[in-house]
């Protein structure tokens, strides 16, 4: 092979496109607006469950945590957003109870029931 054929060979391969890297797929993520509404959700039921249980009862707060672990990275505005919205939850339904009544036990379960309905459309966003 002469020189100049080698030179030509050269100039081909450089110039030649290289094969596109192994591209990751798009993370999906929850829409926000589903997020924020179980984030609330789940303050209503922390204040409801405190109320009743005592503080020491944080099972919808410890909920909250597993959602803003998976759903919004620390520092990020989906956290935030979620987190807002949990105290927004929180207050608002500590505003309407001031002590537990016996209506509120089924009360915390409605708006379980709505938690999960939310919950389940958040599961369902990743299998779209």
């Amino acid at each position: 092979m002469s020189l100049r054929t080698l030179g030509v060979l050269a100039c081909l391969l450089a110039l030649s496109p290289l094969p596109a890297a192994a591209q990751e797929p798009p993370i999906r993520e929850a829409p926000i607006d589903i997020l924020v509404d179980l984030a609330e959700t789940l303050g209503e039921a922390h204040a409801i469950r405190s109320l009743c249980n005592g503080d020491q009862d944080q099972t919808w707060r410890n909920y909250m945590f597993s959602m803003l672990n998976m759903e919004g990275p620390t520092g990020s505005p989906r956290r935030s957003a979620m987190t807002s919205a949990f105290n927004r939850g929180f207050r608002n339904q500590s505003s309407r109870n001031r002590a537990c009544t016996p209506d509120l036990p089924g009360l915390e379960a409605q708006i379980a029931a709505r938690g999960r309905a939310l919950a389940e459309s958040v599961a369902a966003s990743y299998l779209q």
